[in-house]
Order: C-alpha cells, then structure tokens, then sequence
C-alpha cells in the first residue's frame, strides 16, 4: 500500500515536472485576428497559418505578421527624407509617407522567401526608397512645382508597386514636401514671376489690339458714311438745297430764339430766296 502511495506520489510529481516545462518553455502562443502566423518545428511548416487565439505550440516556432495596414516609415514624424534626382538632372530632397500591408494572397510566400517580419519589411523600405527615386526621375523641377504636382504622389504609388509586385499592397503615398537647391529654388521664383509679367503685357497686348481696331472701323465706317452721302449729293443736287433749307431754318431759329421781335438782315433774306425755286 505504501509502494502505492509513493508510485502515484511519485507520478503526480513527474505530471506537474512536465507542466512546468511546458509553461516554462512557452508552449503556448496567443494569435491576433490581424495576424497570419506561420507555424514551424525545427526548419519545417506544420502549420500554413495558425487559428486565431490560443494555440498549443510545444517545440515549435510561431512567425507571425501584422496583416493590417501600417505606415511608413515608423517613426515619431511620420516620414522619411529622401534624396532623388530629377529628369533636368537637379537633386531634390523631399519627404515621404507611405501606407501598406501585406497582401493575404501572398502572405505564405513571402514568410517561404523571408523567414522573418523584419527581413520583409526590409524588402519594402527598400522598395519604397528606390520606387519614389524612380518616379522623381521622370518629372523636371518645372513640372514638379506646376498643376500637375498632383499627380506626382499616384506616379510614386506606382512605382513602389512595381517593385514590389505581389507581396505587398501601397495603398497611399504622400509627398509632403519637395526642397531643390537654393540658387535653382530663386532662379524658378525669378522665372515664374517674369512668366507673369510676360502674361500680362501679353493680355494688354490684345486689349490694345481690340481697341485699335475698333477704331480703325469705326473710322471706315464713317468714311463709307461720308463717301455714300457724297455719291448722293452727286446724283441728286435737290439734296444740297434741302440739306441747305434745313441749315437756314435751324440758322433763323437760333437766331430768334428768346426775342419777340427779330430783324433778318437783307443779306440773309437775299440768300433765302437765291435758292428759291
């Protein structure tokens, strides 16, 4: 009975021994819904991708990703400095943000080629760097600070997406500030500003223009006036001595206006009735 005693005593102690080593050994690995684990025992998967919770992993190595989306860089200001050389060439200085995450589709395949979180995310800051190099490459100082800015964060986009492929989604860049050379920056300035004072000599030039030749037709149209009232008088001279009764009344008229009495010298009576009929 003793023997007993000491046997179950004695296997209830070797139990406990092998609990302790397994919670000493961190058999256990808690599983995030946000995370893709990768599960493997000594070099070789058992496990494509862990269930989330807790799992029962003794002798074995959980490599777990973030699968939600993270930013770029991972700093305090939330952006990384990086120089690129444009198509003039001019080099620039311009700081960057980048939002990502890893694609599901591909997840397995980058732990089979990477191993690590760290080795990928490594892939991807490098994919980053040379991707916004690329673009810049394409775009001159002109350009890059003209209506088209815009469009440079979406060409960047790309590019960082073509290196990476597959293995990972870009879901938005940010170029938040481009710096060239001060001499180049003062000699843009002193363009644009000349560009301004060009467009509006430019503009004046054709308000002047319009208003010249408002004149010029205005002084054609008289001239025509003139040339058909003459051809007129020419094909019939009663219009002269109607043209010349008007002239006289409206003459008499001013003449006694405001009086009660007027006296017509006879010299204007006289040419009153030479044109007379």
């Amino acid at each position: 009975m003793q023997n007993a005693k000491t046997v179950v005593m004695g296997g209830g102690a070797f139990l406990l021994l092998i609990l302790v080593f397994i919670l000493g050994t961190n058999s256990f690995t808690r599983v995030d819904s946000t995370e893709h684990c990768v599960l493997t025992r000594y070099g070789s998967v058992i496990d494509r991708k862990m269930s989330t919770g807790l799992n029962f992993t003794p002798l074995a190595d959980p490599t777990c990703f973030k699968m939600t989306q993270r930013n770029f860089p991972e700093n305090s200001e939330g952006k990384e400095v990086i120089q690129a050389t444009t198509a003039d060439p001019v080099t620039v200085e311009g700081d960057l943000a980048v939002t990502w995450s890893y694609n599901p589709g591909s997840i397995y395949q980058v732990f089979l080629d990477k191993r690590t979180p760290e080795a990928a995310e490594t892939e991807v800051l490098n994919a980053v760097r040379e991707g916004y190099r690329n673009a810049l490459n394409a775009w001159t100082v002109n350009r890059i600070f003209s209506a088209q800015r815009a469009n440079l964060s979406e060409d960047v986009r790309r590019q960082i997406q073509a290196k990476l492929g597959n293995r990972a989604i870009i879901h938005q860049v940010f170029v938040r500030d481009i710096r060239i050379p001060p001499a180049i920056e003062q000699a843009r300035i002193a363009a644009a500003q000349q560009a301004q004072v060009l467009d509006k000599a430019q503009k004046q030039f054709v308000i002047d223009s319009v208003e010249a030749r408002g004149r010029v037709m205005r002084a054609e149209a008289d001239a025509r006036a003139k040339e058909l009232e003459a051809r007129s008088y020419a094909a019939n001279p009663a219009l002269i001595q109607l043209e010349s009764a008007k002239a006289m009344s409206q003459g008499l008229s001013q003449a006694c206006r405001g009086v009660q009495t007027c006296v017509i010298g006879g010299s204007v009576m006289d040419t009153w009735k030479s044109q007379g009929p």
